[in-house]
């Protein structure tokens, strides 16, 4: 469990067996690097999404990354949770404010909001063949040589939607860099690890 959040909502990560989901339920999403969001009110079938959005008590919603950014977010006045896949086209097509906005809309706050980031590629590690191609202009800001420093942008985009940094939980491992973390930049491996949250 998340030392930033209260006894209102866990936060956990499965890693046992990186190419299978965990033994309990939650709710995944077939993610496909984009920008929509999905409202959950029960368990169901896996939507085409990147990120997930519940007021349900007891519903875990999951997120499987190998590389790409995965974010839990809470607003727990509001009862708010969201699970978040911020791969790099989603990142700059600026899934994290997208979310944050609709958390707003829903009655959430930014400044209450608390959030949890895990594992992901670090900026040595993120090596781009064409990034002033490949990053939006906008981004280019955190292009160095051929890499892009991907978890920079997330930053600026939590802190500039006014999430407080110290309501930030962030331990900065890079994926492909620790080998007790999968990696599809490193081994091109299937195997992803799942990072959840639940409205308790």
């Amino acid at each position: 469990m998340s030392e930033n959040f209260n006894v209102m909502v866990k936060t956990g990560l499965w890693r046992e067996n990186w190419l299978e989901a965990p033994p309990f339920p939650i709710q995944k999403m077939n993610q496909v690097h984009g920008t929509d969001i999905f409202e959950v009110t029960e368990y169901g079938d896996a939507p085409s999404a990147d990120a997930l959005i519940t007021r349900s008590r007891g519903l875990r919603l999951a997120v499987k990354t190998a590389d790409c950014i995965p974010l839990l977010i809470a607003d727990e006045e509001a009862g708010l949770v969201a699970a978040v896949h911020a791969g790099w086209r989603g990142l700059t097509a600026e899934i994290i404010p997208k979310v944050l906005a609709r958390m707003v809309a829903m009655g959430g706050q930014p400044e209450r909001m608390k959030v949890t980031v895990g594992p992901s590629l670090g900026t040595e590690c993120a090596v781009f063949s064409d990034p002033f191609h490949e990053i939006p202009e906008k981004f280019h800001w955190a292009i160095e040589a051929a890499r892009v420093d991907l978890n920079g942008i997330a930053w600026k985009q939590l802190l500039d939607a006014g999430v407080r940094e110290d309501h930030v939980e962030w331990p900065r491992v890079c994926t492909a860099c620790d080998p007790s973390w999968p990696s599809w930049r490193r081994d091109q491996t299937d195997g992803r690890f799942w990072s959840f949250i639940e409205l308790l």
